[in-house]
């Protein structure tokens, strides 16, 4: 009876390190119905129009009905190119640089308002010209608990922070939903942000959308998780190859 109390005792252990050791499933899932979010499913968020920042490039395509302008503006050399090497770089002070006009500076204006501005400095020598002006080479860096953790390259002005989650192929088992942090520079300044996916008025939230150069970290349930799931793992073979020996043991002792 003794030896069968002792089985009892080890099962028990067993479920007990099975439960502490599981993740909970509300850290698991997005935007969940808690809170003020129960009975609330439609938010508004102001998707305000990206302006250019310092570092950001811009893919610049100048056509004219001059062709020797064209040739200037757009060489290309016979070869295909990346919109990368058409690009320009925004330094410091918001400026970009053009033939014949010199420095331009764009800082703080949305996509429209340079291209505007940009063919407006160069009506100034040239005739008859059109701009095409875009973002290129947008980059984001996710880091954490994801399944593909990297820095992904994207094309529009920002996107969301479930996109981007996107580009590293979604949380991994162990990424807490509701601790992710946010990491923003902007005129020389970092700033950290906290943000809470289980929530769904992060629709509403002034991060939910995310600008290039943004660092998003996803924090793990627990950070001595993987400590304990292992060490479990290793406690619980040794524990059921201990309880099989016993009970092994006890089924020949009462045959004998």
């Amino acid at each position: 009876m003794k030896r069968i109390n002792i089985s009892f005792f080890n099962i028990f252990l067993i479920i007990t390190l099975l439960i502490t050791a599981c993740t909970p499933t509300r850290k698991l899932k997005y935007v969940q119905n808690k809170g003020d979010d129960i009975y609330k499913n439609q938010f508004y968020n102001d998707r305000s129009e990206k302006t250019i920042q310092p570092y950001d490039y811009l893919y610049i395509q100048i056509y004219s009905l001059d062709e020797k302008t064209n040739a200037i503006f757009n060489y290309q050399g016979g070869y295909a190119y990346d919109t990368e090497l058409l690009s320009y770089t925004v330094d410091d002070d918001g400026n970009i640089s053009l033939p014949f006009v010199g420095a331009i500076n764009v800082k703080d204006l949305t996509i429209t308002e340079a291209k505007s501005k940009i063919e407006k400095s160069l009506g100034l020598y040239l005739r008859d010209i059109s701009v095409i002006l875009r973002y290129v080479s947008n980059k984001i860096t996710i880091l954490g608990e994801v399944n593909q953790p990297g820095q992904y390259a994207f094309f529009d002005e920002k996107v969301t922070v479930f996109q981007a989650l996107g580009f590293a192929n979604g949380i991994s088992t162990f990424g807490d939903r509701s601790d992710i942090t946010l990491i923003r520079e902007k005129d020389n300044n970092i700033k950290y942000y906290y943000l809470d996916l289980t929530k769904k008025s992060i629709a509403e939230s002034d991060y939910y959308y995310l600008l290039p150069n943004d660092i998003l970290i996803v924090n793990p349930v627990n950070a001595k998780y993987r400590e304990l799931r292992d060490y479990s793992i290793t406690l619980i073979s040794s524990l059921l190859s201990t309880i099989t020996t016993i009970i092994t043991l006890y089924y020949l002792l009462e045959l004998n």
